[in-house]
């Protein structure tokens, strides 16, 4: 894979293997599984085997740093407390860090403390429910530029095949690289289609069990990737 920052420049479509699992943190993660691996720190908490694991594979496959929202998918409950102190256990070992849109206020540190380090910072938004109108979307991906975000990471949930069409509009004149993905029904067909569009980040799981609505398994993603 090309330099991390280059790859994204470049709309390359790389492919997150999601770990929200313990057991997969005894697993040997190859290089075909996946690009970079995405800490889900809700799910796994950050003790020292999160850590073992973050830094035996960080050289192979850059980190990227989760500790959701509930509110967002977020799992455990995590208050803005908990969550501030599973990203600053991790921050040695990650390339990149992704926070909610309506976090950066509260993890307004976090955030800073990211970009001083050079990491790649994701700014995300996730509708569980609906599907936003080109209108909608454009306006939450300009607040995430305006606040610094490398990517703009928005999952939102597909109705019907119609609202595939949403997916493809919110690539045409993006304000800054982004990751999308459908959730619901449509999930698996939205974040192929995604990819092929120029998402940079296509989420897949390493491991038995997906992290969120309609996620591949990660090698099979990245292998439908590069077929497509």
């Amino acid at each position: 894979m090309e330099d991390l920052s280059s790859a994204i420049r470049n709309h390359q479509p790389l492919v997150v293997g999601a770990v929200g699992d313990h057991r997969v943190l005894d697993a040997s993660i190859a290089e075909a599984d996946c690009d970079l691996i995405e800490l889900r720190l809700d799910s796994l908490g950050f003790g020292p085997e999160v850590q073992d694991f973050a830094n035996k594979n960080k050289v192979a496959h850059p980190i990227l740093l989760t500790a959701r929202h509930p509110d967002e998918g977020g799992m455990n409950d995590f208050s803005v407390s908990d969550r501030a102190a599973a990203y600053s256990a991790l921050l040695d070992h990650a390339s990149l860090i992704d926070l909610e849109l309506q976090s950066l206020d509260d993890l307004a540190s976090i955030w800073a403390e990211s970009g001083e380090r050079g990491l790649v910072r994701v700014a995300s938004w996730h509708n569980f429910t609906s599907c936003p109108s080109t209108a909608e979307l454009r306006s939450i991906m300009t607040r995430m530029q305006e606040a610094g975000a490398d990517i703009a990471k928005c999952a939102f949930r597909l109705q019907d095949p119609a609202d595939l069409q949403r997916v493809a509009e919110a690539f045409h004149e993006a304000p800054l690289p982004l990751s999308i993905m459908g959730m619901g029904p449509l999930a698996p067909a939205s974040r192929l289609l995604a990819a092929r569009l120029g998402s940079v980040l296509n989420y897949g799981y390493l491991g038995q069990e997906a992290i969120a609505p309609g996620q591949w398994p990660a090698g099979f993603l990245k292998e439908a990737i590069r077929l497509a």
